[in-house]
């Protein structure tokens, strides 16, 4: 029941939080246990112990009747109450945490399908990063078990079942995991009460309230695409704000939108931070006119409110952009005039859209001390190794070196040393039909060293290849070299994070460190 194995000890066994503390208390003892229970009893209880249900529920997302979603809730039932704060709308609530603490999360699936949690972008041990051969089937539980070692930084969970996830995420599960600790508190940001998250989402929404999925042969070609934008589970999002400085944390948790993020007034933006944690001292502040934020990446930005010095409204958009899909632009345009056309398309990657406003309130303007970056990280020991993973998509199917996932499978060239870095070249101009690729490597996190000129004329300014990363856009015709270092040894993932290109197959294990490959 615990992790790995014990997943299948469960099973077996029957082994459940209840009948462990009832063995402890009648005096059945620990030796009767199995071994991952006296194992993690051993080690003493954690910092912070949570548990984290998926069940379904029924809110409101508009006006009108309530809507069907899947929905992830928590509790503290051991340290800091603070650990877990209520989100609003249908998504998961936020998981704040400190780097050391160790942390325990009991996941309690009630849903109709197998389910696990993957916590993304996080470095943790292979059996607690929610690969799914680990999944629990419905009314089972699974406990993961890890020390927070990331930095400071906006991070994610959500489910990863096998051929489940996009549905799952879709309808709702999924929810922001926030790390802090002391290096960042001594950089100088804006306090707490000066910080917002928005989780954006694209969705579609019926007359009758209630979302709907995939409908369309073009959904399973180009991703889910929606025409209404979700941010924190809520349509219409609007923040009131102070006129002084502010730190957005933007997460794009769409199944396959790609957004432009810009301010409305035509103001920069000014990001401190990606996936994994703040620009340091060499990089600095990066400042472009919109930013664009594939599925499942962050960024986090510094808005000075106060600028104008008066009450004012600015609304965060997602510019128009040709859609980077060629060949999937290019159906669409034949097939609009066509017989077929509405029943075969779905809604367009790249039009303009609303996502959220924020009302600044008239006052004095409170003026914030710029930011003191940090040094640089120690860069990994250099290997000299090298991978090379082609993308492609045929017959409306995605692939990885011509490979489709296997749930046990790792190849030669998936493999990569621990503490050492590896250079890995994704490929996206091997032909097939053209399309944009999120890609995410489960377990580290990385440095994007080279890209080559493939992205859209409109997209270019946008891209932020600076400070590590855990997903990587790869255009059409681009190739993208990342540096990467495992540090935890054992078999992970590497996927498109366009969900349905995921949930199709274009996903694969690699395995980190010597040694034969196991499963567990």
């Amino acid at each position: 029941m615990i992790r790995t194995q014990a997943t299948d000890d469960a099973r077996r066994t029957g082994w459940t939080r209840r009948r462990l503390l009832r063995s402890l208390t009648v005096g059945t003892g620990i030796a009767s246990l199995p071994f991952e229970w006296r194992s993690a009893i051993a080690e003493g209880p954690p910092d912070v112990d949570i548990r984290l249900v998926a069940a379904p529920d029924r809110v409101s997302i508009g006006r009108g009747s309530g809507t069907d979603v899947l929905r992830f809730t928590a509790e503290v039932v051991g340290g800091r109450a603070d650990a877990v704060r209520p989100s609003t709308g249908y998504l998961g609530p936020t998981l704040d945490l400190r780097r050391g603490e160790r942390v325990r999360v009991e996941f309690v699936n009630r849903l109709d399908d197998p389910s696990i949690v993957h916590w993304h972008g996080m470095i943790v041990p292979a059996r607690d990063d929610g690969h799914p051969r680990f999944a629990v089937a419905p009314g089972h539980s699974y406990v993961y078990d890890f020390t927070v070692r990331n930095p400071a930084g906006t991070y994610l969970y959500h489910p990863h079942p096998h051929g489940h996830t996009g549905r799952q995420i879709y309808f709702g599960l999924a929810g922001l995991l926030i790390v802090r600790d002391d290096d960042e508190e001594a950089v100088g940001l804006p306090q707490r009460g000066q910080e917002l998250s928005l989780v954006i989402q694209d969705r579609r929404v019926g007359n009758d309230n209630q979302m709907v999925f995939k409908r369309t042969m073009m959904d399973t070609m180009t991703g889910v695409l929606g025409d209404t934008v979700l941010v924190n589970g809520v349509a219409d999002a609007a923040f009131n704000v102070a006129p002084r400085t502010h730190r957005l944390r933007l997460a794009n948790v769409s199944n396959a939108r790609i957004y432009k993020l810009a301010w409305s007034d035509g103001r920069p933006m000014h990001a401190i931070a990606r996936d994994s944690g703040l620009f340091d001292r060499s990089e600095g502040m990066q400042t472009r006119p919109y930013i664009v934020l594939a599925p499942f990446q962050r960024v986090e930005l510094l808005e000075d409110f106060g600028v104008p010095k008066k009450s004012h409204k600015v609304v965060l958009v997602s510019r128009s952009f040709d859609d980077p899909g060629g060949m999937a632009g290019m159906m669409r345009e034949m097939m609009g005039g066509g017989m077929m056309g509405g029943a075969m398309m779905g809604d367009a990657q790249g039009k303009e859209l609303s996502v959220a406003s924020f009302t600044v309130a008239a006052g004095s303007p409170t003026k914030n001390d710029p930011p003191t970056f940090p040094e640089p990280a120690q860069p990994a020991r250099k290997g000299g190794n090298e991978l090379h993973t082609r993308l492609a998509f045929n017959m409306m199917q995605g692939s990885l070196n011509g490979r489709l996932f296997e749930m046990d499978a790792v190849a030669a060239d998936e493999r990569l040393p621990l503490d050492e870095e590896t250079i890995w070249t994704f490929s996206n101009d091997t032909g097939g039909m053209a399309m944009p690729h999120p890609m995410h490597i489960h377990g580290v996190r990385f440095r994007v060293i080279e890209r080559s000129t493939g992205a859209p004329v409109d997209l270019r300014e946008g891209l932020i290849d600076a400070g590590y990363q855990d997903t990587v856009l790869v255009f059409p015709g681009e190739r993208v070299r990342l540096a990467v270092a495992p540090s935890e040894p054992g078999m992970f993932m590497y996927h498109c994070h366009n969900l349905e290109h995921e949930d199709g197959g274009m996903m694969r294990n690699c395995w980190f460190g010597p040694g034969p490959v196991r499963s567990t």
